[in-house]
C-alpha cells in the first residue's frame, strides 16, 4: 500500500486533513475515526494518523474529494472543543504507532523497545531537572563484544566494514568494527593533535578578515528567534488596547467588538517546513525509542548541530560541494564514533575539531557557531528538526556518506520529534551561558595568538619602514 501525501491543519474545534489520492474512484473511499485514530482506505492507499487528542465524528464531520486537484479533504470534530493539538505540522509523529518497529533485518534492535500502548511516560519535566549535563557517566565497558555497535543508540555495525575501500575520508578510526568507547576517544584526540597546524591557526588569527565577515553573517535561525522575541515584546502593549476578555452585555452595552478579542500572529514564522521536508518525514520509519542512555543522544545532537552550525555559516545558508565532508568532519560522533557524557566534554572535543580541519581555523568563529547551536536549541525541536532533515537530503545523495544518514541521521530525524520540550529548553539555557577557556583545548592557543600578534606588528613595522 501507498501512503498519500498529507497536512493537517486544525482550528479550535476540528482538525481538517488534506490527502493527496490522485486517479482514484472517490466512492470507494473507507474513513474510520475511532478515538484519536484516523485512518483512510482508498486502492492503493493507505493512511493512518494518530493525534494527541481524540476525534469524534458528528454532523459537522464531512468528507470532500476534488477530482480536479485529487485531493481528499477531511473535516474532524475535536472531542474536547478548545483543546489544542500540539506537533501537527510533525508528519512523522503522527504516522508513528506506539509499539510500532520498522527496523531493518541487518541492523541490530534498541536495548529497550516500547511494546505496548500500556507503556507509561516518564515526566518531561523532571526528567529536565534531572539532568545534569555537566555531571560525568562512565560509560559500560566493551572488551568482551565480539562485534562493536556504534551509530544512533548504538543500535548499528558492520556499516563500516570496507571503510578502506570506499574512500571515506570523514572516518577517523582506523578500525571502527574492532573499537571501542576507550579507543575511539584515543584515536580522536591522536588524529587531532596531528592534525592541528600551529601555523595555520596563527595566520587566521591575525588575517581574519574574511573570518570576521563571515561571523557577522546572520543565519535565518537567528532571524527567527529575533521576531519571537519582538513579538513577545509587543503582545503586551496590544493586549492592553483590547476590551476585555469578560464583558457584563446589557441594553446599553449590546455592541461588542468581537475582533478586539482574537489573539492572533499575523507574521509568517519563517521556519516552516517545505513540501519536500514533509515528504521527506512521510518516508521516514515509523517508530518509537526508549533509550539506552538519553544523556548521550542529547550530547550527540549537541555536536551534530555544532557541525551543522559551522557549515551554514561559512558557507552563509548556500550549500557547497564540500559541506557534506564539513559536517561529518566536524562532527565527533560521526567521525570518531565518539560518546559523550557532559556536555563541556561534548564541546571541547567540537572546539578542538573545528581548529584542526576546516577552511577556516579561529576560537571566535568557534564561540559563534556555539550561539548558532544555542539559538537552535532555543527554537527548539522544529528548529532542530529542519537542520536534520537539511543534513540528511545531503548525505542521502552522496555516494560513499550515505551511511551516515542510515546510522545517525535517519533516527535523529524520526526521534527529535517525540523529545522532551523541557530537555531541550534546559540544554539550551546550559548552551546559552556556556563558557570555553582556550587553555581547555590542549594546543596552547594563548602562546600560539600572542606569537602571531608580535610577528604581526613586527611584519606592519617593517612595511611601514619601507613606505
Amino acid at each position: 500500500m501507498i501512503t498519500p501525501s498529507f497536512k493537517v491543519d486544525q482550528d479550535d474545534v476540528s482538525v481538517t486533513i488534506v490527502i493527496k489520492t490522485p486517479y482514484v474512484r472517490a466512492q470507494d473511499v473507507d474513513l474510520h475515526v475511532q478515538n484519536n485514530e484516523f485512518r483512510l482506505f482508498l486502492r492503493p492507499y493507505f493512511l493512518r494518523l494518530y493525534f494527541p487528542g481524540n476525534l469524534v465524528e458528528d454532523d459537522d464531520s464531512k468528507a470532500v474529494y476534488d477530482p480536479s486537484s485529487g485531493e481528499f479533504t477531511v473535516r474532524i470534530s475535536k472531542e474536547t472543543k478548545g483543546e489544542h493539538f500540539p506537533d501537527l505540522d510533525l508528519l512523522t509523529k503522527l504516522l508513528a504507532r506506539r509499539g510500532e518497529s520498522t527496523e531493518k533485518t541487518e541492523t541490530k534492535k534498541p536495548l529497550i523497545e516500547v511494546i505496548g500502548e500500556q507503556q507509561e511516560m516518564r515526566d518531561e519535566l523532571q526528567d529536565a531537572v534531572d539532568f545534569n549535563w555537566e555531571l560525568p557517566q562512565e560509560l559500560p565497558k566493551d572488551e568482551l563484544k565480539l562485534q562493536t555497535s556504534y551509530g544512533f543508540n548504538n543500535q548499528y555495525s558492520g556499516y563500516f566494514t570496507h571503510v578502506q575501500e570506499t574512500m571515506n575520508e570523514i572516518i577517523d578510526i582506523d578500525e571502527p568494527e574492532k573499537s571501542s568507547v576507550e579507543s575511539r576517544q584515543k584515536d580522536r584526540i591522536e588524529k587531532e593533535n596531528y592534525k592541528f597546524d600551529e601555523d595555520y591557526y596563527a595566520m587566521d588569527y591575525v588575517h581574519d578578515e574574511e573570518i570576521q565577515r563571515v561571523m557577522k553573517y546572520k543565519p535565518i535561525w537567528s532571524k527567527e528567534l529575533r521576531r519571537i522575541q519582538k513579538l513577545k515584546q509587543t503582545t503586551p502593549n496590544k493586549e492592553a488596547s483590547k476590551a476585555p476578555l469578560i464583558q457584563e452585555i446589557g441594553t446599553e452595552n449590546i455592541d461588542i467588538n468581537l475582533e478586539s478579542l482574537a489573539i492572533t500572529d499575523h507574521q509568517e514564522s519563517l521556519i516552516k517546513f517545505s513540501n519536500k521536508e514533509e515528504s521527506m518525514m512521510r518516508g521516514l520509519p515509523h517508530k518509537e525509542y526508549l533509550l539506552s542512555n538519553e544523556k548521550i543522544t542529547y550530547l550527540g545532537l549537541v555536536d551534530i548541530m555544532f557541525a551543522y552550525s559551522y557549515n551554514h555559516r561559512i558557507s552563509e545558508g548556500d550549500n557547497t560541494v564540500e559541506s557534506v565532508w564539513c559536517i561529518g568532519k566536524l562532527s565527533p560522533t560521526m567521525a570518531c564514533l565518539e560518546q559523550f557524557t557532559t556536555l563541556r566534554e561534548t564541546m571541547i572535543a567540537c572546539f578542538r575539531r573545528a581548529l584542526a580541519y576546516p577552511l577556516y581555523r579561529h576560537f571566535g568563529l568557534c564561540e559563534k557557531v556555539l550561539q548558532d547551536v544555542y539559538v537552535l536549541f532555543r527554537l527548539g525541536k522544529r528548529a532542530i528538526l529542519k537542520a536534520l532533515l537539511e543534513m540528511k537530503d545531503m548525505f542521502d545523495h552522496h555516494d560513499v556518506y550515505y551511511i551516515y544518514s542510515k546510522t545517525w541521521l535517519d533516527d535523529y530525524c524520526v526521534w527529535i520529534q517525540h523529545a522532551s520540550d523541557h530537555v531541550i529548553r534546559t540544554l539550551a539555557h546550559e548552551l546559552h551561558h556556556f563558557v570555553i577557556d582556550k587553555s581547555e583545548i590542549g594546543w596552547d592557543l594563548p602562546e600560539l595568538e600572542k606569537i602571531a600578534k608580535e610577528l604581526k606588528e613586527l611584519e606592519d613595522t617593517n612595511v611601514s619602514h619601507l613606505e
